[in-house]
């Protein structure tokens, strides 16, 4: 039989280990960027000399 120590050391571990797991679980699965648009008009406003996926190069 184990001592109340170890069974109190134990258990804080298996706490420890297990607090905030679905959290982590989500962050692993859908990652931490947020979602945003890329390709906006503004986007592409402020790089003119960048290829546009909608309206193709851009000829200077």
């Amino acid at each position: 039989m184990a001592s109340n120590t170890q069974e109190t050391t134990f258990r804080r571990k298996t706490r420890a280990k297990n607090a905030g797991a679905k959290r982590k679980a989500r962050l692993q699965n859908y990652g931490t960027t947020p979602s945003f648009p890329v390709h906006t008009a503004d986007a592409d406003k402020n790089a003119p000399s960048e290829v546009s996926p909608v309206t193709g190069p851009v000829l200077a």
